[in-house]
């Protein structure tokens, strides 16, 4: 006797099959959006509809660097849900991209202002009304007059001012341990940046824990991006916004920024949101980003570009005497330094040169934008490419970072040599590792209306604190035995610099006064 179970398992089964196969080609269909001839190469994921989602969730800025490795492609429509975005790997391509007009920053700053910080409807109605974008540009326009000449010159005096006082007080009995260099340059340049940006009523300052704060949201700042259950699911960086959040209301609620120590910026971009009706306390939330970006790609460069130095002892004793023979002027133990970065690409081209291979090496910036209209993007042999009006389009600067055809077979490698090789070699030369196809990929700061406005205060910073170490002081592993450099951490989406995994767990340096440099007072010329 048959059992009643079973009896319908040969219809069942080819009916099951049937229906996964319908679903399995429905599913293909949904994940392949309508793209044009002329758009981007379609770069199917290999979970439809939500793979490429996953992947960059999962692995963040190294996504972009994986599909480019995986695919060849200098350009790709990448399928999402129900839509797309399009990916740039292509040095062309992206500085094309980051030129045009037409790709903005702020339909997207807009949209995430509310949830990250937590402003007023009356705030987030004046981003998403008429004037909204209008305000945005204003805001954003305030940065690059503030970072040349003479405000420029003042932000770098304030702030290497700090690092003098600092440095003469360093290893003064003999020796001095530091057990992470991590934490140590993060607290280091957390004081004199803050005093440089904000002024006498310094944050860094004002609040012990605003330091820490910061790196707190920075760790999840992306997950604060979302809105969803904060507390739940960013607990450390909810209340690390909450606490930049008042410490901040308290410095605009007190027109601080119009005080003459602050940075003409900072007193700028408030004076801007002022203008708008913009409450002090919410100024004071959508300026913690300021912070932020003054300290979370500095400190992670300034930290890399130190230890691959003091990492290779020969590299280190030629960088000692290059310093000293072309910045520095001793007079007894008066010891000035010269951190004029114009000076120094000058004078100290290995240095320079070390400077621009840690920033190739770390970055890993995607920058972000929204195509406000259709746009047509040329690459280095003329093809063209269609960017359709309201996508996201994500240009991977760290993807340039590695590309051999344009660095050489060991683009992974530090070996500042090669920008040696850029600047002595014919700008004429063509092929890997010319220096035509090492300007054309070298992008660090971004470019066209965003580029970075801070870079060459943070130079100098870095500047002067590579050049006195190397002049100043013997430095050693703490163990005393080999150098053992931490591994990178994740490459966020959200930053632009890689920073070690762990913070840089057990990576700790002995430092010692050089011979003849033990009672040297340290001054800083721009």
């Amino acid at each position: 006797m048959s059992d009643g179970r079973f009896s319908n398992m040969p219809l069942i089964l080819p009916a099951s099959f049937a229906a996964a196969a319908v679903i399995a080609i429905l599913l293909h269909l949904l994940a392949i959006p309508n793209v044009e001839p002329r758009e981007p190469p379609l770069v199917k994921p290999r979970i439809p509809l939500i793979g490429h989602i996953i992947g960059l969730i999962r692995y963040q800025a190294e996504y972009h660097m994986m599909l480019r490795r995986r695919t060849q492609k200098p350009i790709a429509t990448l399928p999402m849900l129900n839509g797309k975005m399009y990916a740039i790997w292509d040095p062309t391509l992206v500085a094309a991209g980051l030129r045009s007009k037409h790709l903005s920053t702020t339909p997207q700053i807009i949209s995430i202002t509310k949830p990250l910080a937590r402003i007023t409807d009356h705030t987030d109605a004046v981003l998403k009304g008429a004037d909204g974008e209008k305000l945005v540009q204003d805001v954003l326009a305030c940065m690059p007059p503030a970072f040349v000449g003479e405000s420029l010159k003042r932000m770098n005096g304030v702030a290497l001012s700090h690092l003098e006082g600092y440095f003469n007080g360093l290893a003064n009995g003999g020796e001095e341990t530091v057990p992470s260099v991590w934490m140590w340059i993060r607290q280091l340049m957390a004081e004199p940046t803050g005093k440089a940006v904000f002024g006498n009523w310094n944050p860094f300052v004002k609040e012990p824990g605003f330091n820490q704060a910061i790196w707190d949201l920075e760790h999840d700042l992306l997950k604060l991006t979302t809105g969803v259950l904060p507390s739940v699911i960013a607990p450390a960086g909810h209340r690390a916004r909450a606490l930049i959040a008042r410490v901040l209301t308290e410095y605009y609620s007190g027109k601080n920024d119009q005080d003459p120590s602050a940075s003409v910026f900072v007193g700028a971009r408030a004076t801007a949101l002022r203008n708008r009706n913009i409450s002090d306390e919410d100024i004071g939330k959508i300026e913690m980003m300021v912070p932020f970006a003054a300290l979370t790609n500095t400190v992670p460069s300034l930290f890399w570009l130190f230890s691959f130095i003091v990492s290779r002892p020969d590299l280190m004793l030629q960088l000692r005497d290059e310093v000293e023979r072309g910045i520095v002027k001793r007079e007894g133990d008066e010891v000035t330094v010269t951190a004029s970065t114009s000076a120094i690409e000058e004078r100290c081209p290995l240095l320079w040169a070390c400077y621009r291979e840690t920033l190739r090496t770390t970055v890993h910036q995607v920058s972000s934008r929204v195509a406000m209209q259709d746009v047509t993007l040329n690459d280095a042999e003329g093809r063209q490419y269609l960017l359709k009006k309201d996508a996201v389009v994500q240009m991977s600067i760290g993807s340039l970072n590695e590309l051999e055809e344009y660095w050489g077979p060991n683009p992974a490698d530090f070996e500042p040599t090669r920008f040696l090789d850029f600047a002595n070699r014919s700008k004429a030369a063509e092929g890997r590792g010319s220096p035509k196809a090492m300007r054309a990929a070298f992008i660090p700061f971004g470019g066209g209306l965003h580029l970075c406005p801070g870079r060459m205060f943070a130079a100098a910073e870095m500047m002067a604190f590579t050049s006195t170490m190397l002049l100043g002081y013997d430095v050693e592993p703490l163990d005393g035995k080999k150098w053992n450099l931490p591994p990178f951490g994740p490459r966020s989406l959200i930053d632009a610099v890689a920073k070690p995994a762990n913070n840089g767990e057990g990576f700790g340096i002995r430092i010692r006064r050089r011979q003849g440099w033990e009672n040297v007072r340290w001054k800083y010329a721009l």
